[in-house]
């Protein structure tokens, strides 16, 4: 009798499944980032509209209000009214009096104005307010404001949530069916599944391809290519009769200042005049203060900045440029694009050199410029070896065409190659033992063994074993101390002779080897340090010491007191008489994963060393080692010296 599974309990249904939750994620996040990114081009679109609208009502309403003519500003106000997408425009005086307003109810106050572009807000329909002053001649008249329906946009966002999710359970409900029916031919052909897997087994790997549907951003693109349009053919027209405005404007005030121009009204320009020069001196004046501001900026930023005048030549490079191209600002102010270029490039070595100021406007993967450009990586090859991030940004100053700017990223890149080498240096070193774990593993899975045999295999297991729990212990201990830096060690008074007698004491002496032997003193010598810490330490250069010399030879274990080349500090000194190192193995003992002896006869890390240097440069300390080929190593740890603690008060009697 067949035996009856759950639809969950199949292989076809789990794989349906999770096919179809998959599909459901990556559905609801396509659908999501549609939103977002529809969003963020509605509110450029309604930005920029108003970016336009604003610049051309101002200048239109300028002579109007100087002359008090309301008539004009509210005409003006109807006329814009009319352009379709503005819901309400008004204008209020230098008071914060509105005279004159258009599609806004007369009487109500006009809404805040915070500059959001939100279309779930409270307003119905949806609107984009925006308010700029009006000024002429650097004094502010009045203010305008307006606000732009947002209704057809808020209609654009529902109908794309709409078919945006149409869409998604109609490819739901197809790819449940195509996936219902694969999973019926997997499980009734057993033999094209075995084939199947045995190609994958040898890389065989194919993928079907999956049709595209239609993309509802290109027809927004294209609406909006005709909206711009549009609202570019109002604006022109709107500048003509402005233009012909200010003519009339400027006409009649002429004939008015030619048949009559009184005293009084001398004075009253004379005040005006007066005026309008105390306004120009404090603007002057906060200009300065700004330039001073970013003037000290420049001076004290690490980053380099280099601006350029409307010629494209260097104008100004700040410190921090000089400081990091080792080019001084004779060499670079004065230099137009193609030749600054051309030097910056020559300061930096070949394989990463300066692209030129024409590349940094080109964004990654399109042909066109933006303003902003994209970031490029340089390598100088002096004075000292940098790396610098560079990037240009265009300005629309007259006097500032662009400004190219330098960081400095030097230590994130060694931080990131470092990286990258430790965890491939310990993915190595786990490797082999594990190589080794799971072939003798294997073998005694598949292969009969005798007694004896099968205990010498177990013993190979064990012995990986252990190093692999040896490489993972240092490993985490390594990491642990990098990450807190310190912060978890215990600094007190430590008697540095009680410390390192109890390690020799401790220490598990190989069969057929003496104790390491340690000199007698004449009482505490006392260092601030971590004791478990300093005890683990000193046990991994007393174990090095017995597994570095396999032929024998005393091991001494000594107390240095400190001289001129380590003021304030105490030595502790393990001497071995065993293999040795040539100078270039010493100068690489402390990297993480090296070891001496390359036989792999002597068990190891690689990581001792490390983790020894890493603990006694945290107390503040030095690591020193001194070998030569078959005589014996010698390395020393001096830790800075303290005070011992304060004896304890005695008892007296009442």
């Amino acid at each position: 009798m067949m035996r009856l599974h759950l639809p969950w309990r199949t292989v076809r249904g789990r794989l349906l499944m999770a096919a179809l939750l998959v599909e459901m994620v990556m559905l609801a996040l396509l659908v999501g980032n549609s939103l977002r990114l529809l969003h963020d081009a509605m509110g450029d679109q309604a930005r920029e509209q108003a970016d336009q609208i604003a610049p051309v009502l101002s200048a239109a309403l300028v002579a109007p209000l100087a002359q008090y003519d309301y008539a004009t500003v509210q005409a003006v106000l109807d006329e814009s009214h009319a352009i379709h997408g503005i819901e309400y425009l008004a204008v209020t005086d230098a008071s914060g009096e509105v005279v004159a307003t258009s599609g806004w109810p007369t009487g109500k106050a006009l809404p805040p104005v915070t500059g959001d572009f939100n279309l779930d807000g409270d307003n119905n329909p949806p609107r984009y307010d925006m308010a700029l002053p009006i000024r002429q001649s650097g004094q502010t008249l009045g203010n305008l404001q307006f606000g732009l329906d947002l209704t057809r946009i808020l209609v654009a966002r529902k109908q794309l949530v709409t078919q945006g999710v149409l869409i998604a359970l109609s490819e739901l409900l197809l790819s449940a069916g195509l996936l219902t029916l694969l999973g019926l031919l997997i499980t009734r052909q057993l033999s094209v599944l075995t084939t199947a897997s045995l190609r994958v087994a040898q890389g065989q790997l194919t993928m079907a391809p999956v049709p595209e549907g239609q993309d509802d951003v290109g027809r927004l693109g294209a609406a909006f290519n005709v909206m711009s349009s549009a609202i570019a053919e109002r604006v022109e027209q709107l500048t003509r009769a402005n233009q012909e405005t200010a003519d009339i404007a400027a006409s009649l005030q002429e004939r008015n200042r030619e048949l009559a121009l009184s005293h009084a009204q001398l004075s009253a320009e004379n005040a005006i005049r007066l005026q309008t020069q105390q306004e120009l001196e404090q603007a002057l004046q906060r200009v300065g203060d700004r330039n001073e501001q970013l003037n000290a900026i420049f001076e004290l930023s690490p980053d380099g900045f280099v601006a350029f005048d409307s010629q494209q030549r260097v104008k100004y490079a700040n410190p921090a440029f000089h400081r990091l191209t080792g080019l001084s600002a004779s060499e670079v102010v004065g230099l137009d694009e193609a030749c600054f270029s051309e030097r910056l490039a020559q300061a930096c070595q070949p394989k990463a050199r300066f692209p030129g100021l024409a590349a940094l406007l080109e964004p990654p993967n399109t042909g066109r410029g933006t303003g902003h450009g994209s970031r490029h990586q340089i390598e100088l090859a002096a004075p000292i070896h940098r790396v610098l991030q560079v990037a240009l940004r265009e300005s629309a100053a007259e006097s500032v065409s662009q400004i190219l700017y330098l960081r400095d990223v030097t230590h994130e890149t060694e931080v990131d190659r470092m990286k990258s080498e430790f965890l491939s240096h310990a993915a190595h070193e786990l490797r082999t033992p594990m190589v080794s774990i799971f072939g003798y593993t294997e073998l005694m899975l598949h292969m009969p063994f005798k007694e004896d045999k099968r205990k010498e295999v177990l013993g190979i297991i064990y012995r990986q074993s252990e190093l692999m729990i040896a490489i993972i212990n240092e490993l985490l201990d390594l990491v642990r101390i990098e990450e807190r830096r310190g912060q978890d060690f215990d600094f007190q008074p430590v008697d540095a002779d009680a410390l390192t007698r109890q390690v020799v004491v401790d220490f598990g002496v190989p069969t057929g080897r003496q104790s390491p032997s340690m000199p007698a003193t004449t009482g505490p010598l006392w260092v601030r340090a971590d004791r478990k810490k300093l005890m683990q330490a000193v046990r991994n250069i007393v174990s090095n010491a017995y597994k570095y010399s396999p032929e024998g030879g005393d091991v001494i274990v000594s107390l240095l007191p400190s001289h001129a080349d380590q003021p304030g500090r105490l030595g502790i000194r393990v001497r071995d008489e065993g293999l040795g190192m040539t100078p270039e193995q010493v100068s690489r003992v402390f990297e993480r994963f090296y070891r001496a002896d390359t036989s792999g006869q002597i068990p190891g890390t690689g990581l001792g060393m490390s983790l020894v240097k890493e603990i006694i440069e945290l107390h503040g300390g030095t690591v020193e080692v001194h070998s030569e080929v078959g005589q014996g190593t010698e390395v020393t740890l001096w830790v800075p010296v303290t005070t011992g603690p304060a004896p304890a008060l005695p008892l007296t009697a009442a």
